[in-house]
């Protein structure tokens, strides 16, 4: 009983003192993980019609094998495509909670040696991300409420449901179920085991060499992919058939699969990229992609989702017989998502690293010489990210039998691939900002991740 008051007395200063220092966080709670909530929400609620309703699986726009669809059913799909929205905004907000939590071990660390035991250190991570996954969560619903009204009857019309809207009360209890534990599995576990580092480290620089440093390298991508089949196999079985959760459940972890894979295979890549003596800008860029490989991967997934979503909801509209709306409320809701993980990634990256900058401009680099090295990398990862993306996106498009004009496909892919450039570099606009405003000296300071 002790201990409870115990926790119960710290609770309240720590998430205090977070939210005051770490406000952003709750900002990006709100970009991040209430559009993902709202589109499970909207979504689950025309599964739940579906399930009652006959619907024509032939229809255009199902970017699916016929066997797949087959498995899945048209109630699958539109829970996959909520859930794919959602797990987007996941990784988003789970980016700069890790590099939140990070910025603070040298604070945590200082409280395991004041007395803070290990088991509250995890309680009060905990509490962060409940915190967390309670207003993205509140705010998705209110949105999911709103989503599911405007996007009524476009839906109706494309899925051919009987008329009369009604708002069922499981999809909302499944929504909120689904967005708190995504945000506590991909927000609350995986900070834990980030915070945890100082109970190994104590005082120490995080920076030294450590073998819990040589599996964070790759331990939040196996983590992710674990929680992504957890997720996709809860909501799914609380709403579809077993055969249908099933197939849902093991097309996701295949697809997280081959993303986390990707992204660390083009990660090694970039680090073989040829060093030319004459162009020493592209080997800074390279060299700075190899010293920094979780950011590089964790880039690198992002460009990946991100393009393959704007891929796939462009072939599904060009692969359209006829034209229908509710397709096209889809695909706007996921390129959101995927916009938003992409620039969040992006500025974090950047932001990250504003003390290596710094000290490229205290060492005489001009500030545009700066600039066009953050630009040269964010381009090489948004090619290779986006081709791999570009090129997922193509592979479904073939597999589900609409892939003959391939001409209009590989345009496709080309304009996703531009598409991404253009959005990595938006995301530089942050430090790109803070380079023009700030004087080399000040870069090197301990200042927040978060400056605006």
């Amino acid at each position: 009983m002790s201990k409870v008051r115990r926790m119960l007395r710290l609770t309240p200063a720590f998430l205090a003192a977070t939210a005051r220092r770490e406000w952003p966080l709750a900002v990006l709670a709100l970009i991040s993980l209430a559009p993902g909530v709202a589109a499970l929400m909207a979504w689950l609620q025309l599964a739940w019609r579906v399930q009652v309703g006959p619907v024509d699986p032939s229809r255009p726009g199902w970017l699916l094998p016929p066997w797949l669809m087959d498995a899945l059913t048209p109630a699958g799909v539109l829970v996959g495509c909520g859930l794919v929205t959602l797990l987007v905004g996941c990784l988003g907000l789970s980016n700069a909670y890790l590099a939140s939590v990070e910025r603070r071990l040298g604070d945590l660390a200082l409280l395991l040696n004041l007395g803070l035991t290990r088991r509250e250190l995890v309680g009060l991570l905990l509490m962060e991300a409940f915190g967390l996954a309670a207003l993205g969560t509140g705010a998705g619903l209110a949105l999911g409420a709103i989503l599911s009204v405007v996007s009524w009857l476009p839906a109706r019309v494309y899925l051919g449901l009987p008329p009369g809207f009604v708002m069922a009360v499981e999809p909302i209890w499944i929504a909120s179920l689904a967005g708190m534990l995504a945000a506590v599995l991909f927000v609350g576990v995986t900070g834990v085991v980030t915070g945890l580092r100082p109970t190994l480290l104590g005082l120490r620089s995080p920076q030294r060499r450590h073998w819990m440093r040589d599996w964070g390298h790759w331990r939040f991508s196996t983590l992710g992919i674990l929680f992504t089949g957890v997720l996709t196999a809860v909501v799914g079985l609380s709403l579809l058939p077993l055969r249908s959760a099933a197939a849902l459940t093991l097309l996701a972890l295949a697809l997280a699969l081959v993303l986390n894979l990707g992204s660390w295979t083009l990660t090694r890549f970039y680090w073989r990229l040829p060093l030319p003596d004459g162009s020493p800008l592209w080997a800074l860029a390279v060299q700075g992609l190899a010293r920094h490989r979780r950011q590089t991967a964790g880039m690198t997934l992002a460009m990946t989702a991100g393009a393959m979503g704007v891929g796939l909801a462009a072939l599904g509209s060009v692969g359209q017989v006829q034209r229908a709306v509710f397709p096209v409320w889809v695909a706007a809701v996921l390129l959101a998502a995927c916009a938003t993980l992409v620039l969040t990634t992006a500025a974090l990256a950047a932001l990250e690293r504003r003390q290596e900058l710094g000290l490229l401009g205290a060492l005489g680099a001009r500030p545009g010489r700066v600039r066009r090295l953050i630009l040269l990398e964010y381009g090489i990862v948004a090619v290779g990210g986006g081709s791999l993306g570009a090129a997922l996106a193509l592979a479904a498009w073939w597999l589900s039998g609409l892939g003959e004009r391939w001409l209009l496909g590989l345009a496709v892919a080309v304009v996703d691939v531009v598409a991404a450039v253009v959005t990595a570099w938006l995301g530089a606009l942050p430090v790109l900002w803070l380079i023009a405003r700030q004087p080399p000296g000040e870069s090197l300071n301990d200042r927040p991740f978060f400056l605006w």
